[in-house]
């Protein structure tokens, strides 16, 4: 198993996966506010009572399978981040810099923008990434 490559695909995803924690939470908040929403309208309902108890128990159990796999997704996420986190806390600024720049945001002629920036030589930045 090359880690390396796998290092770099984790690095290259850190955006989409920043996108898709917030993403998440959002869809988690208007699953509970929703089932919220669906134990009043059960409570409120006009519908014989029978009636209305079915349709309040199939709409909740739908409402908690997607909150479950909601918070799967959330846990899948947070675990990639905390990885990428992990890894660039033992690093300098230099390191995460060229790390952000190369791999994160694949910034074009990033090598001219890490040179200006830390007055390093292309070959240093190139070595060192």
């Amino acid at each position: 198993m090359d880690y390396r490559e796998q290092s770099k695909d984790l690095l290259s995803r850190k955006k989409n996966l920043v996108s898709a924690y917030n993403a998440i939470k959002t869809e988690l908040q208007h699953l509970e506010n929703e089932k919220t929403a669906c134990k009043t309208i059960a409570s409120n309902s006009s519908l014989d009572e029978e009636k209305a108890r079915a349709v309040y128990e199939e709409r909740l159990i739908n409402i908690l399978a997607d909150i479950d796999d909601c918070r799967f997704r959330l846990s899948v996420v947070e675990r990639e981040l905390l990885k990428i986190e992990k890894g660039m806390l033992g690093l300098s600024d230099y390191q995460r810099d060229i790390i952000e720049t190369f791999f994160v945001e694949r910034v074009c002629h990033a090598v001219d923008d890490l040179m200006e920036r830390w007055y390093k030589e292309r070959s240093s930045i190139y070595r060192d990434r």
